[in-house]
This record gives structure tokens, sequence and C-alpha cells, in this order.
């Protein structure tokens, strides 16, 4: 049995005389003081003397103080009371001075996190006051609460992350960063206040039904547990922080428990009840009190001691308690100046002391000295400290051999009462001696042998083991460092008992805290080895036990410096070569190792997260970033891509923008110049906003949204891509460089749309109808059904825009319709489908139904036709026509063959269509056969397909819309083919006719026939002859080549042309129309068909217009080209062209009157001179041609004006053989034609 001692006989206890009840007791941080805590407040003492340094006023005058805390940093200590108002004090630990009170009710336990920064506490009575706050220390703020019925206590872990809290029935415990529960333990606890839980390390320990209790906090499991007597309410427990043994206290009684093997190893009486007990922060004293009103204090090593060496057979060590004090720390001059002086002083000094002094010096290396103390003390009396000295003196001096004989000689001699203590001993001399191995053997023998416990001996074992791996760390051999490290961790994993106190007086070594010195070097050990991983992780181990202990504080600091480096060293290499997984792992446990600083790693870390795919994590890293130092444009970088990665596009773009802005505002010039390669999301922004302008520019201004079937403008269709993923994921991928090519990819593969080809029917769905409802919305109707169909086509054909001409321009407004004429083939050439719904066809129907169908005869369908690349047909119940396949009917034999059928032109000519004015006669002649339901639309559905913008829309004008037209395009392009026609003059001028069917003929019946080379080659030839008038033929080609083509001035045309006026005529009367003769000198007979009286006309002239023709360059035109868009269109931005303000310019057209033509550059042939050029125009001037016919107008004027009169057939003539070229070159005249 433990033999117990009792406060009477131990020596020099320390007792404070209080007062009154002790209710709670608590040590200050430096031990110096105690805080006592009373009925009505609390009280301050100096250990020392026991003065009383200050009384803490609860304001409370009845309300006991049951609970106390002193914060590690030694500034705060907090008391609670049993009050049902301001229970909870925070006073200043230096002045005393209450700094804060807190208005809660009946506060039970009380306790500061190790950090010193939070304050918890628990308040138990009534149910609605049963929680525990978390408050902040600083602020004196709450920052968190939680509920537990009943608390009676409350404490943090060493480590701060954790806080348990105990009821009658049960214990649980928080996360105390965000306050969840984590494990709840179902167990009973026997609590007084705020001391019936303990932690140590991972583990807790409550007092329960007469046991103690062991838990792992973890996981809430059980882990030990073993009998202590007559627990009751007021049973409290205390446990130094080496964890080795707990102290219990119930009644009169403190009994101290090895911690390890559950054995009771020590216990002290003491004459009244016992409430409170208390370690010291260095855990050399334990204080308690209760009824007695005093403080008693007692030094835990002299109870360890006085307990420990009976039990083991260790001997006495019998000297005066100063020398015992400096030797034990290490102050062994002192201890040694002690010994001497108490020789010196003692006429007859007893053998112990000069076994003592023999021991110190050897502990001091003096040998020989050591050796004679020894050989006195064997004079005076042999003991075991005697021969022991002799022998660790041999052993210091070499000689091993004497050592073990001296070890053998005690044995002889004590080996009856010491036997096992002897057996230790000589291992350990042995293994002083250099013979570890055989020595760690030995001590196996003796663990295996003895019959009680060994905790001692595996001290000592372990302790071998850190020296052995000492040993082979400073020989190099890391391997078997590291063995040896683990042996020794091994021998103390599972045992927590106390050392031989001789041994430590003996040997130097130092038992207290051996587990951490022991993990520490096999940490190094690890380190230097090259097991950076395994170093890392029994780092960390070790530095989550240690917390922030400041004896300790350096060396975790320089070991996870330097091992966080290794490791991300070690992630950067893994990230080289494309181990993700691999450089996280790396990281990862790097930033487990350092106590600062851990934003480089940090942004390492968060990069390799999102390489794989980890991008919440990533953010998580960037964020701790951004809060450990948001001045640091790194971790807003690394944000960015988080973000980006997780599609969280909107807030990427604003952390990219921060980076830029921490950037531009940093200090270092080189973070500065790292910010200028980098494209802000707002310039990005703006620039993806010119690409959607300029290419919304050359689509229509209304476009059906298939989503949601609303109308939308321009701008909304801009704001409709900007709330699109794929516009904020532009803006966050853009960050170095802008890339046109794809942003135009995306705008245009965005804002492609589907354009209706249809004739109009009864009720269509308008603008002003649409405009505020969705299409899909509208009333049922075959019109309305049309349109929603259409639109449901678009959607599944997973377009996002649809465009018909019915809903999609604001006919009210002039200037909307006049940009739409104008633009609407450029509209339909840039669409990426038209769809053409053919009302009528049945999806029955054979081959021919589009030839005959009323779309096939629409003025406003030949452009559609035309522009659109590709084209699909349905029937009226929106099946494909003729079951055709995708994806172009435009491009299939069946559409082509009747699309020429009902055109009358080949495919070929129809695909070669350009806009602008190009092909003007081929265009005329096709539309002359479409038929209109206005009259004025028979000129507006042209407007498109001859790029013409300066005609307005003037519905109600009648036929002169198509003479405006004409004379546009005659102006803009010179060509005169305009003029073959026959028929009814328009209104606008009489050069141009009334209806555009005149031009379903071909114009070539007006013009000269052409002259195949050989036969061009003989008229040449026979101009050589001395009859050829060469000199008029030189000066003709000349005066018809300075002249400008025919152009127009508002409705007057400037008309160049070979005018001969003709004699009377003879008229003849048809049915139909009238018929004149004449008999002319150029031309001889002439006939004349017309439906007007020429007899009342005085002057009459044929002329001949075609100019162009017979100086052989027809394709030249010399007029000004009134749009733009006739020339080339400009090529597409590549990848890395900017785009210049110009390019975005207004989207409107310019309405401007057309300028007069300039005279056109001189004709080039080369290898022609001038004759020949002359010669061939005299040969082309001698062929037929058709002439037209114009007589003077009365206007007034003095200028001559004309009019032609319109002849019902074509008046075929030919230059008689006798009409000389002075002749003709004499009617060469330019006339005002109206």
């Amino acid at each position: 049995m433990t033999p117990s001692l009792t406060m009477t006989d131990h020596p020099q206890p320390i007792e404070i005389d209080v007062g009154s009840d002790l209710l709670a007791v608590a040590f200050s941080t430096n031990g110096e003081h105690v805080v006592s805590g009373h009925d009505s407040d609390a009280r301050v003492w100096r250990v020392e003397d026991g003065k009383q340094m200050a009384t803490l006023s609860t304001g409370n005058d009845k309300c006991k103080c049951y609970c106390l805390a002193v914060s590690d940093d030694g500034k705060w200590i907090a008391g609670g009371t049993w009050s049902h108002w301001d229970a909870l004090s925070v006073w200043d630990a230096t002045t005393y001075k209450q700094v804060s009170k807190h208005d809660i009710r009946y506060v039970s336990a009380v306790d500061f996190s190790p950090d010193s920064t939070r304050l918890v506490s628990a308040s138990n009575y009534y149910a609605s006051e049963d929680k525990i706050i978390v408050w902040d220390v600083a602020s004196n703020k709450q920052v968190q609460t939680l509920y537990h019925m009943s608390v009676r206590t409350a404490k943090y872990s060493p480590t701060g992350d954790r806080i348990a809290t105990a009821t009658e029935k049960s214990v649980r415990i928080w996360d105390s960063n965000d306050g969840r529960l984590l494990v709840d333990i179902d167990v009973e606890v026997t609590p007084y206040f705020n001391a019936g839980l303990v932690w140590f390390k991972n583990h807790l320990f409550v007092v329960s039904n007469n046991t103690i209790k062991q838990f792992d906090a973890a996981t809430g499991s059980a882990v030990a547990e073993w009998p202590v007597p007559d627990s009751d309410a007021f049973s409290c427990i205390s446990l130094p922080k080496h964890g080795k043994f707990i102290a219990y206290s119930t009644k009169s009684t403190i009994t101290l428990w090895d911690t390890s093997t559950h054995a009771q190893v020590g216990l002290i009486q003491h004459p009244q009840d016992i409430q409170p007990i208390a370690f010291s922060p260095d855990d050399q004293f334990l204080a308690f009190g209760g009824v007695d009103r005093k403080i008693s204090i007692i030094r835990v090593s002299r109870i360890i001691h006085s307990i420990t060496h009976p039990t083991l057979q260790e001997p006495d060590i019998q000297i005066d308690d100063a020398v015992l004090d400096s030797w034990k720390h290490d102050q062994l001059e002192n201890a040694e100046t002690l010994l001497t002086a108490a020789i010196s002083d003692s006429q007859n000094p007893a053998h112990p002391v000069y076994a003592s002094r023999a021991l110190v010096r050897a502990r001091l290396g003096e040998w020989d000295a050591a050796l004679v103390d020894a050989e006195r003390a064997l004079d005076i009396q042999p003991s075991i400290m005697a021969f022991l000295a002799k022998s660790v003196a041999h052993v210091g001096k070499g000689e091993k051999d004497k050592a073990y004989r001296a070890c053998d000689i005690a044995f002889e001699h004590f080996h009856s009462s010491h036997v096992t203590f002897l057996l230790l001993i000589k291992a350990i001399i042995v293994f002083m001696a250099g013979e570890r191995p055989d020595a760690i053997s030995r001590l196996d023998d003796i663990i295996a042998t003895v019959s009680f416990n060994s905790t001692c001996y595996v001290f000592q074992k372990a302790y071998m083991y850190l020296l052995l791996g000492n040993s082979q760390m400073e020989c190099g051999d890391h391997g078997g460092a590291i063995q040896s490290f683990e042996r020794a961790r091994a021998q103390m994993r599972d045992h927590v008992g106390l050392p031989l106190f001789a041994i430590s007086l003996i040997t130097g070594w130092k038992f207290d805290n051996i587990d951490i010195t022991v993990r520490q070097r096999l940490c190094e050990a690890l380190d230097i080895a090259g097991r950076t991983n395994d170093a890392a992780k029994c780092f960390y181990e070790l530095k989550t036990e240690l917390g922030g202990h400041d004896e300790h504080l350096e060396w975790v600091h320089l070991f996870g410096q330097r091992s966080s480096k290794k490791l991300e060293h070690l992630g950067d290499t893994a990230m080289g070569v494309q181990r993700y997984d691999e450089a996280v792992s790396h990281y990862s446990t790097a930033l487990s190792l350092i106590l600062s600083s851990p934003q480089a790693i940090l942004v390492k870390q968060s990069k390799a997260r999102l390489a794989t795919g980890s991008w919440k994590e990533a953010l998580d890293d960037a964020n701790e970033v951004i809060a450990l130092d948001p001045l640091s444009p790194w971790g807003y970088e690394i944000k960015h891509a988080a973000l980006h990665k997780g599609g969280d596009y909107d807030n990427a773009a604003v952390a990219f923008e921060t980076m830029l802005t921490t950037m531009a505002e940093s200090p270092d010039p080189d973070v500065q110049r790292h910010g200028d390669q980098y494209v802000s999301p707002s310039s990005t922004q703006a620039t993806i906003r010119k690409i959607v302008h300029r290419t919304l520019r050359h689509s229509p201004r209304v476009l059906i949204n298939i989503a949601t079937g609303r109308l939308h403008n321009r701008g909304e269709q801009a704001s409709a891509f900007e709330s699109l993923p794929v516009f904020k994921e532009l803006v966050s991928s853009t960050t170095t460089r802008i890339d046109y090519v794809r942003i135009k990819r995306e705008v245009r593969e965005y804002f492609r749309y589907i354009m209706l080809s249809h004739n109009w029917e009864d009720n269509e769905p308008l603008y002003h109808q649409v405009v505020h409802i969705a299409v899909y919305d509208l009333e049922e109707s075959p019109t309305h059904d049309k349109l929603q169909t259409f639109c449901k086509i678009v959607r599944d054909a997973g377009f996002n825009w649809a465009w018909s001409d019915t809903c999609c321009i604001d006919k009210s407004d002039n200037f909307v319709l006049q940009e739409a004429l104008v633009a609407m083939f450029k509209w339909y050439q840039n669409s990426a489908m038209m769809i053409v719904f053919l009302r009528g066809v049945r999806s029955s129907s054979q081959r021919g139904a589009l030839v005959r169908s009323i779309w096939n005869t629409r003025a406003w369908t030949l452009q559609e036709y035309v522009a659109s690349k590709i084209i699909h047909f349905y029937t009226e119940d929106w099946t494909p026509y003729l079951d055709l396949q995708l994806p172009n009917h435009k491009e299939l034999p069946e559409v082509i063959s009747e699309m020429e059928h009902a055109t009358g032109v080949s495919a070929q000519q129809l695909m070669a269509l350009r806009p602008g004015l190009t092909s003007i006669r081929e265009k005329l002649c096709l539309a002359s056969t479409r038929e209109t339901t206005l009259v004025e639309d028979a000129a507006y559905s042209l407007l498109g397909i001859f790029s013409v913008t300066g005609i307005p829309a003037i519905y109600g004008e009648g036929e002169g819309s198509l003479g405006r037209l004409l004379a546009h395009i005659l102006t803009g392009s010179g060509d005169a083919s305009i003029l073959a026609w026959t028929g009814e003059s328009g209104s606008f001028n009489s050069c141009l006719p009334a209806h555009i069917t005149v031009f379903s003929g071909p114009a070539t019946l007006h013009l000269p026939p052409p002259i195949s080379d050989a036969e061009m080659e003989r008229h040449i030839t026979a101009s050589h002859s001395s009859l050829f008038d060469l000199d008029s033929a030189l000066r003709l080609y000349e005066r018809l080549n300075d002249l400008s083509p025919p152009w127009f001035a508002a409705s007057r045309m400037k008309l160049p042309c070979i005018a001969f006026q003709l004699p009377p005529l003879t008229p003849y009367r048809t049915r139909s129309s009238r018929v004149y003769r004449a008999d002319t000198v150029a031309f001889g007979m002439v006939e004349i068909k017309t439906r007007h009286d020429l007899s009342r006309m005085k002057t009459l002239y044929l002329i001949h217009p075609w100019l162009e023709t017979i100086l052989e360059r027809e394709d030249i035109h010399g007029g000004v080209l009134i749009e733009d868009d006739v020339a080339p269109p400009p090529s597409p931005l590549t990848d890395g062209e900017e785009i210049d303000d110009e390019e975005i310019d207004d989207d409107v057209p310019s309405f401007a009157e057309p300028q007069l033509p300039s005279h056109p550059a001189p004709i080039r042939m080369p290898s022609m001179d001038k004759e020949t050029r002359a010669r061939r125009l005299v040969a082309r001037l001698r062929q037929p041609f058709g002439a037209l016919l114009v007589t003077l107008a009365s206007t007034g004027r003095r200028t001559l004006d004309y009019r032609r009169v319109a002849a019902d057939s074509l008046i075929t003539v030919q230059f008689q053989e006798g009409v000389s070229l002075a002749d003709i070159l004499g009617n060469v005249r330019v006339l005002d034609v109206l």
C-alpha cells in the first residue's frame, strides 16, 4: 500500500490564512500569487509570505465566488458568482481593477483560451439561463452561444480549438471556432464547480460515480477507468501539464493516481474537508483548502519523492534540502560548495555527505576528486551511493572494468534490499561505458522479470535510446538514429509514470518532457535522412500537443520553417511535372508546419488544387491569403482563377480588378510593372461591346428573342449577350491578351439569326401588337400560328434570334422603315438561314408546286431568295417541301430546277448576283415578272439588291418611286441600258418607264450587236484605204470619250448622245397604235410605232445613246458610287488586331443626295493606239441599234429641254453609208431630258 503523508509530517508546508471558507483557488501565471474565491469576493495572495495583495470585488456582497481562471498571458483574472445579476467579472491581473462585468446569471464555470483572447462562461440554474457563452476578451462582446443543460464545468482544450462542457448527465465537446457540436458523451459526472473535468492532449478525464474515467476527445469513446474512493458533489480533479498523474480530492483526502498504470502514487490527509485543488503553472506545487479557511500549498516533488523510493527500493539520499534543491536544478557548483561547507563544519562528516559530493563532482567531470570522496565515504560506511559514485568516476576515467567491479561489490553488499535498483544502475554504467546494445539488453531483462510496476525502468531505457540516437546522428548514421528514436518513443507511448529520483541526480539525465525531446530528435533525424513527409507528420503531431508553450516555441518555429521549405520545394518539383495531387499533399503538409506568413505556399497550393479541379478548396486558400495580407495582389490573382474555374465569372472579374488595383498601388516597382502586362476586365468589356456593336449593325434593328418570345432592339440584344455566362467567361478569362478571334466567334455565334420569307396575309402580327407581348402569347390565328411555329423551328435548330418582316419593323417610324428597305438584302445575306413558308403548298404537293406558289410571284421574295445563303422550304403544314433533306435546300437539284424555271435565269446567274450597282439589267429583268400589292414596292423591293440608300420611301407617290430608283441607279452606274425599253414613260422622267415590266426583254435588242474579232479585223483593214476619214474618226473618238455617262440631277437627265433630226413624218393608223414613217438622210427609211400623236410635235429626233457600247467600255462606269457597301468588305480581324473606334461608327445609313458624276478616266487598252480605237469605234458605229425618239419640250426656258416619246416597239436604225463621220461628229450632243 502507498504510504500516506500528513501535513504535520511534511517539511516546510505553506499555509495562508484567508479568513473565510475557500470555494475556488487558482495560481497566477508566474506562480508567485494565488487567487482564492469566497462568499462575496475573490482575493489575491503572495505565495512567498502569504500576504494579501488585493480584494477583487464582485459587486455582489452575498453571492459565492465558486469559479476562478487566470489567463495564460497573465493579464486577466475571471471570476463567476452564484448571483442573479452581473455574475461574471473580469479584473486586470496587474492593477486588480475590475475591467468588465457581464449581466448574466449563476455562473458555474469560467476558463480562458490558451491564447488568452477568449473567455468561456457557463450558467447553471434555470433552463432559460443554461447556456455557455464565449466572450471576446478585448471587446467584452459575445462571439458564440452554446446550449447544454445544467453545466458545471467548461474547459478549453490545450490547443484551444475545442471546448468541453460537463453536466451531471453528459459531456459535450464543441468546435471553438464555429460552435459546432463535435462529440456528445453520455456519462454521469460528479462535478464540483469548474473542477469535474480536465484535459490532457486529446483526452478527457472526469469524475463519475466513484471512478475516474478517461475518454478519447476525438471520438468520445472510453479509453480507461479506475476506482477512486467516496466521490461526492464536492469532488475535484486537477492535472499537471505533463499528465503523468492526476490529483483527486474528496472530503478530507487528496489522492494522486498514475494516469498510465492507474496505480495510486500518493495520498494527502487533511484535518478538515477539502474543496478546490489546483496545480501551479510549473507543476511544482499543489494548492488546496476548504472549510479550515486556509490555502495549503505543498511541493509536489516532495510528495512524489516520499511515495516512490520505498516502493521501488530506491536508496535514500540523506542530504540537506538546500543541497538537494541545487542538485536537482543542476546548480552543481553551488551544491558542491554547500557539501564542502558541511564537511568543513563537521568534525566527523557523515558518509552520505562524502558520497553525495562524490556524485556531484562526478557530474562536474572531476573524476579523481570524485574517487577520493567515494573512498572516504566507503571508509566510513559502505553505501550504495558511494559505490555508485566510485563506478561513475571510473567510467569517466575510461576504466570500465573498475566501474563494473564497483557495481558488482555494491550488489554483493545490498542485493537483498535493492537488487532491482542495482541491476538498473549496472545497466546504466554499461551504457555510459559505451556498450550500449548490452545495456539496453540488460534493461529488457530487468523489465521482463520484475514483478512490480516497471515504469521507471522504461524511462531509463527510453533515455538510453535517446542518447544512442544522438550518437548515431553525430556519426551520420541517420537510419540508425531514426530507429533508436522510434524505439525510445515506443517506450514512452504507453507509459506516463515517474522516473527514479536518484537516477536523475546520479546521471544528470532529465526525464522531464523526455517524450517531447525524443520526438524532437526523431523529427530532426527523419528530416536529415530525407524522409521529409514522415518528419512533417511527426512534427505536426508534436506541435499540436505542445500548443504555444514558450519553452518549445523557438524549436517549433525553426524546424517548422526548415521543414516547410523542403516540402514547398517538393511541391514545386511535383508541379513542374504535373503531379498535382502530390504537389497539393506537399504544400498542405508544409502549411501545417509553419506558424506565420504562409501566403506564398497557400498560393501554390491553390494553383495545384485548381489543376486537379478542386476549385472550392483553391478558393478557400485564396481567401485565406487575402485575409492574411489584403494589400497583396497574389491572393486576388488566385481567387480570380478559382472563381473562374468554378463558373462564378462576375466575382472572378471583381477579384481580377482588385488584383490590378493592388498592383498599381503597390510600393514595389516590380509589382507595378508586373501589373502592366494585364488587361483589365473593364477594358475587355469595352472591347466585347465594340465587337457586339459592330456585329449588330449588320443585323436587323429588331429581332425576336427565341427564349422569351419578346422583341429586342439592338441595345436589348447586347444586354442579353452580357447576361450570358459566355460573356462573363470571356471577361474573366481575358487576362494578358484580348483574344479577338474568340470574342468575335462567340459574338457571331450567339447573334446568328434566322429570317422568315413568306407572302403577307390578312391580320399579320405587326410591331405595335407584339412589342409588349411575347410572340408565344399571341391569340390563336393562322398568321400568329405561322409566326409562333417559325420561332419554334428556330429554337429547335439551336438559334437564339429570329426575324419576321411582319413584327420586326416599326413601319410607323419612317427612319426605321427606310433603313429596313435598304438593308433588308444584307440582312438576308448575313442571316444564318432563311425559312420559306409556302402558303398554299401542301405536304402532298408534287414537284412544280414551288414554281406555281404565290411566294414565287412576289417582288420581295426575289431579293430574299437571291440574298440568302442557306434556305429551308416548308409547306403550309410546316413539313419540308418534297421531304427535302437538310442542310440547304437552295443547293438541291429539285429546288434549283424549279427556281430556274420560275425566274428564267440559270442557277449560276442567280448565285452570282450581289448587292450593288452591278448586273443591273439582269436584276431588273428578274424583278419585271414579280408582283406587288403596292405600286411603290416594285421599286422599294429593289433598294436592297441595288444597295441604294438615297431613296426615301414615300408610299402614295405611285410609279414615281420606280423613276427615282432608276435615276439613282443610272447616275450611280452610268449604265445607259436602263433606257433600253419600249412601253409607257413614267411621270418622274420621260426616259424612264412607268412600269418595271418593260425590262422583261433583253437590253441587247437596243444595243449595237457585237462584232466578232475576225469581222472587226476586216473593218480595220478596210479603213486603211484613202477613202477613210481618219482625222474625223479621231476627233469623233475624242469627243465621245470625253463625255460623261448619263446622269440625273433631280428629275432632269443629262443624256450624251448622237442626235439626228427627223424630217416630216407620214402617219399610218393601225388598230392598236399609230405608225409613222420618214425617209431620213442619216438612217434611210424609218418606221415608228407609238400611241402618241407625233403630228402635233414640231421637232423630233432619233438619238443614239449607247455610247458606252460603241466605245467598248460597257463595264467601265464613270459615275459616282453612292454606297460604301459597294466596295469589297474589309477582311475580318484576326487574333491580336485591335479594333479602332472608327470601325465602330454609327450604323445609321446616309441618305445624302447623289453627287454629279465625274468624267470617266480615259480608256487604256494595252497595245492599242488611238487610231486603232478610232477605227474600231467607226466599225461599231455602223452597226444597227435601237434608237430613242425625243422631242423638244415647251418649258419656257432659254435652254432646250427634251422629252422622250415612248415607242410601242423597237426603233431599229443604222447609219447610212453616205453619212459622213463629220456629220455624225456635228450631231454629238448632251440633251437635257425631262
